[in-house]
């Protein structure tokens, strides 16, 4: 059986310096395809990297098969509905953070993957560094009782969103805003790192004269206890820091992400360092679509599961509400797991 047969569905900037390379240059997988409504756009990426085939949509792409799953990376307003024809199609997705910007859609595809036995994975770059494994091992299995959260992304996207306007790919109308682009960086990794959904929220956010998000701030509650705090500014400038702090009752776990640095502190006082090896980068870019492609060849782990970013989506709109309302607002919970036999569908 050779390697998978993987499609990229759009061609910006990040699928353009990230994903496509990252498949082209991999004896894991085959890269067979390019999408994108801006056909010139897609043919030239097509012609450096040796891709034999350009759709200009996604039906066209699905009408002339070969393809074993997709990557879907376009702007955040669009995903659900890529996403959900290419499972309906029987592919497998690897979907760009955020998964959607609505709950209902995030909760819409991991019903139909799990009912279809499909792969769905999302882009959430941090959770493929080397150390997060070992966060996630500390937070669940070391620090006793989980008590709080404190999580920071200040980022420099005032310029993109400017640039974006009314219409561009960081806009309103298209899903962009701080939220969206930044905050759900730092919450798919407690999401993912804790295993917890959260339950309520409150929040404030500042647009700064932007059509979208610039500063948020948040303190939420999770289901089954603990509460937490995440604060975002795209206007970081002075000092651009991605982390988060896991607090316990017998110990904490400091997570930089920027570094991939992970501390272990225990009620002893002593502590345990993790850090990357020096040939693997922090931020691994290439990482998600490869090991995507391990997944459905079956030699690999979700890295990224839906769940835990169907759970993030969730949170974020939420948030937004929150913001809006003044309110503390409820988050919704994800669905049941579908009762079903066997595993996901190999290529």
């Amino acid at each position: 059986m050779g390697a998978p047969r993987i499609a990229v569905v759009g061609t910006g900037w990040w699928a353009a310096s990230h994903h496509i390379p990252a498949l082209a240059r991999y004896d894991g997988a085959e890269l067979v395809a390019l999408c994108d409504p801006l056909p010139e756009r897609a043919g030239e990426l097509a012609s450096r990297y040796g891709v034999p085939r350009v759709a200009s949509s996604l039906a066209e792409l699905i009408d002339d098969g070969g393809v074993d799953g997709v990557v879907v990376a376009t702007p955040h307003a669009t995903h659900h509905e890529l996403a959900r024809a290419a499972l309906d199609a029987g592919l497998h997705v690897l979907v760009e953070k955020t998964m959607t910007t609505t709950a209902a859609d995030a909760f819409d595809l991991v019903t139909a993957a799990e009912a279809a036995g499909l792969h769905l994975s999302v882009g959430y770059t941090y959770q493929y560094s080397a150390t997060v494994d070992f966060a996630r091992e500390a937070v669940r299995g070391e620090i006793g009782e989980l008590v709080q959260v404190i999580a920071e992304f200040s980022s420099v996207t005032a310029d993109i969103f400017a640039a974006s306007g009314d219409s561009g790919t960081y806009s309103a109308r298209l899903g962009g805003g701080q939220a969206h682009t930044q905050v759900t960086h730092v919450m798919g990794m407690v999401c993912w790192v804790t295993g917890r959904e959260v339950s309520q929220v409150v929040a404030f956010t500042d647009h700064r004269g932007f059509g979208v998000d610039l500063d948020d701030v948040a303190a939420f509650r999770f289901d089954g206890g603990g509460t937490g705090v995440v604060a975002s500014t795209g206007m970081g400038r002075q000092g651009i820091r991605h982390g988060v702090r896991y607090i316990g009752t017998t110990g904490s776990v400091d997570q930089d992400l920027l570094a991939a640095r992970v501390v272990l502190h225990r009620a002893d006082s002593s502590r345990v360092v993790r850090v990357p090896p020096a040939s693997q980068p922090a931020y691994p870019t290439e990482a998600p679509a490869r090991s995507f492609a391990d997944l459905i060849a079956g030699t690999g782990p979700n890295r990224a599961p839906a769940r835990p970013a169907a759970a993030t989506v969730a949170f974020l709109e939420t948030m937004l509400t929150a913001a809006r309302t003044g309110r503390a607002e409820r988050v919704p919970p994800l669905p049941p797991r579908p009762v079903r036999l066997g595993t996901p569908r190999r290529h």
